[in-house]
């Protein structure tokens, strides 16, 4: 009987969980990787809830309250190597990617695949400088909308534990190796969409540059879409998303003219906004706040990242340096 899928999960937040919990939903044998303080609340599971469906305020007939648990959990590079592993994927924030760690896990995990689903466009030469071979990296593109459940403003009953739900028609994007292939089947065989793109890297460069932009222009509005979408605040928001989209282009060519033109129309964007809070199962803005403060260490790296290179290519960054300085934390 051949033997199941070795995956190590590295992170258990709102993407690790979900990640772990659909590879083992499709038979894969899944070990996580935590900090030795989680060790615990990892080895007793987690409750998650997948939300189907669009609209707001999901009733009980769109909830499926599942549980990710009797995952092997492991704390340091050294029980990493005592085992062995097919499929590596990194859920951590772009943040925490960097540090002597990461190159021990790397030499742990032999000839094991590593599938890259952190954001910043410098994290394939962390992978890379840590070890990881080019015909061992997959690179992939989040999709999903994860969060710890119940949200200010969600309804009364709404259930505790990891929330997370499938944007329609928007699977989790692959691309890399020929190893892709077997990362794709892996995800689809537990549920999760998943289908092969030719370059992730070049395809989510301009999207991920132009949210990093918004997002920090909304934690400069007090994480208010209201105050976002107004005036200055909103003309600047665009003038910084059209900064980003032309540093993004230095490498990865011309941007895509339907997403340029969604972040670089302010009135296009309050459309976007306006459907996008009437379809999405929970609360955007809330959303927003809860979540991305959390991980406000990677927005700001990225940004940090797109005013470094456009200086260094020549390009204008006054209004991305504007919004950095609004967030210096």
């Amino acid at each position: 009987m051949k033997a199941p899928l070795s995956v190590l999960v590295v992170g258990a937040g709102a993407v690790g969980q979900v990640y772990a919990k659909h590879l083992a939903q499709g038979g894969a044998a899944v070990t996580l990787y935590v900090r030795e303080r989680y060790r615990e609340e990892a080895t007793r599971g987690f409750d998650l809830v997948r939300v189907r469906g669009l609209g707001p305020a999901p009733g009980p007939d769109r909830r499926e309250a599942l549980r990710l648990e009797g995952c092997d959990v492991v704390c340091s590079a050294e029980e990493v190597a005592a085992r062995r592993f097919d499929q590596v994927y990194l859920t951590v924030s772009s943040a925490g990617l960097g540090g002597p760690w990461l190159a021990a896990l790397v030499a742990a995990v032999g000839d094991a695949t590593v599938v890259g689903l952190t954001p910043s466009p410098g994290d394939r030469a962390l992978l890379f400088a840590a070890g990881v071979e080019p015909a061992r990296l997959v690179d992939g593109l989040i999709s999903l909308v994860s969060y710890h459940s119940p949200l200010e403003g969600e309804p009364e009953g709404t259930p505790a534990g990891m929330t997370y739900w499938f944007p329609p028609a928007s699977p989790c994007l692959l691309s890399g190796s020929a190893r892709v292939d077997a990362v794709v089947a892996a995800l689809e065989r537990g549920g999760m969409p998943a289908r092969r793109h030719p370059d992730v890297p070049r395809m989510s460069a301009f999207p991920n540059a132009a949210f990093m932009v918004y997002l920090t222009a909304l934690e400069a509005a007090g994480w208010s879409l209201a105050a976002l979408l107004r005036g200055e605040a909103l003309a600047r928001a665009v003038r910084g998303a059209r900064e980003a989209l032309a540093v993004a282009a230095v490498s990865a060519g011309r941007a895509p003219l339907a997403l340029s033109l969604l972040v670089t129309r302010g009135w296009l964007l309050r459309v976007g906004l306006w459907f996008a809070r009437r379809l999405a199962p929970f609360p955007i803005e809330t959303y927003l706040r809860a979540h991305f403060t959390k991980v406000g260490a990677q927005t700001r790296l990225i940004l940090d990242s797109l005013i470094e290179r456009g200086a260094a290519a020549g390009l204008p960054v006054g209004t991305l340096r504007a919004l950095r300085a609004d967030v210096p934390r």
